[in-house]
């Protein structure tokens, strides 16, 4: 079918866009698009090799801080993080505010402040982010990073693998872009492990310790007793919620907890309170944090949707 337009004279003409010739060229292009794979017994991902200077793993501050300061000290980093946002705890993702020097135990040094990168990461959010909005903040982050030519970054890769040039030296490490299908082997003489959880030394076959000990092991006397706390840092769940200035029906979903008795300070919930408040929801100090953390993850949810459930329409 072909479409034809009304021309001032009043005849007819027809369409550029369905022109014999148009359609041709269309066609063309799409079969230049194309692509035909024969069938295989098996194919393997994209590989793609990396060398510099350094390699961080772990794109949270700490790791984002250590790229910044080897590129500008001449280094080729790169830098690979397996989230698709830098920033770590302090991303979008988690939202916990930065803080060092001003806050140690009880006393809030609130006169003091960490230099160097950090600072002028501080700084610029400050006058490109005075509300604070987090999304905001990890584009900060990404423009730090993108500003030095020699860190190449990447995200949404996770490492997994570790290639070791004798017992106590690593050579590479590789890692699995979820979003390209690409696996990426970056080597370099120096590593920097800014993962969290240790992943670079745990694959490299280094020695570490794991749990909290006694306080009587090293004399700590703020060490928490282990059998009451849990021997990890368990995780936590952020939620914020509005007063709408008008009733507004909640249901919850149906793997939300229903008893929130089994909650040891459930007593603390109030229906005056809003999400933020609950900060201090958490769960897993007594699992393994980090092969657990799926399981964690969904008992969290469960008891923030089950917290809100009570609050909205337990009536107490």
């Amino acid at each position: 079918m072909q479409c034809t337009t009304a021309t001032g004279t009043g005849r007819a003409r027809s369409c550029s866009r369905c022109s014999p010739r148009t359609r041709s060229s269309r066609r063309a292009r799409q079969e230049a698009n194309v692509r035909t794979e024969p069938e295989a017994s098996y194919r393997e991902t994209a590989r793609v090799a990396l060398s510099g200077d350094l390699v961080v793993v772990g794109g949270g501050l700490a790791g984002v801080c250590c790229a910044i300061t080897a590129a500008r000290a001449g280094a080729q980093v790169a830098l690979i993080q397996d989230r698709p946002m830098l920033g770590g705890n302090a991303s979008s993702e988690v939202r916990l505010w930065v803080l060092g020097a001003t806050a140690h135990m009880t006393n809030n040094n609130r006169w003091a402040r960490e230099g160097g990168v950090v600072n002028e990461i501080f700084v610029e959010n400050m006058y490109r982010n005075p509300d604070g909005n987090p999304i905001i903040f990890d584009t900060i982050l990404l423009e730090k990073v993108c500003e030095e030519p020699n860190i190449t970054l990447l995200l949404n890769t996770a490492v997994n693998e570790v290639v070791k040039a004798g017992p106590d030296r690593i050579a590479a490490v590789r890692g699995y872009c979820s979003q390209n299908e690409t696996r990426y082997e970056v080597s370099a003489p120096l590593f920097c492990d800014a993962s969290g959880d240790g992943v670079v030394g745990h694959l490299a076959g280094a020695a570490y310790r794991m749990g909290a000990e006694g306080m009587q092991e090293f004399g700590e006397r703020f060490a928490p007793d282990p059998a009451e706390y849990g021997e990890l840092l368990g995780h936590s769940i952020y939620f914020v919620s509005k007063d709408a200035g008008h009733p507004v029906r909640y249901v919850a979903p149906s793997y939300a907890l229903r008893d929130i008795t089994t909650i040891p300070r459930y007593g603390r919930f109030n229906a005056r309170d809003s999400g933020p408040w609950y900060w201090w929801i958490e769960y897993g100090g007594r699992l393994d944090t980090v092969h657990d953390t799926e399981a964690i993850k969904w008992e969290l949810w469960k008891v923030a949707y089950g917290v809100w459930d009570y609050i909205k329409n337990s009536g107490r």
